[in-house]
């Protein structure tokens, strides 16, 4: 029996909002989860297979601190592609790395960095 089901990163942001249309937006995710008006939190997701939280901060996000999510596809190329139509912003362009990955990197309007990949044979 497997003990764990899930996990999702919870990221501090200015503007619940904002950050949320912005995901469901440009990156795809579906807003499954507002909580209070103004939100002071939310839940998205992305195939049933990626949740990220959102959580109301008053204070400056300290940019040079910011963790890096890896978010794993199934179709790397296909995914850039999509960014790239809808306007995401590409930090590190696709390319196939030397410990066998093959991945870009995006940064969101919060300054976090998502790097997106695939294992390459």
């Amino acid at each position: 029996m497997k003990l764990f089901s899930h996990s999702s990163i919870i990221l501090p942001v200015n503007d619940i909002k904002q950050t949320a249309e912005y995901y469901r937006d440009t990156l795809g995710f579906s807003i499954e989860f507002l909580w209070e008006d103004p939100p002071s939190y939310a839940v998205l997701k992305r195939d049933d297979a990626v949740g990220i939280h959102l959580t109301k901060s008053d204070t400056p996000i300290e940019k040079t601190r910011l963790p890096r999510l890896y978010i794993f596809v199934h179709d790397t190329d296909a995914v850039y592609n999509e960014y790239v139509k809808s306007g995401a912003k590409i930090y590190e362009p696709i390319n196939d790395t030397d410990y066998k990955m093959r991945e870009f990197v995006i940064e969101d309007l919060n300054g976090y960095k998502i790097v997106i990949g695939k294992g390459i044979q």
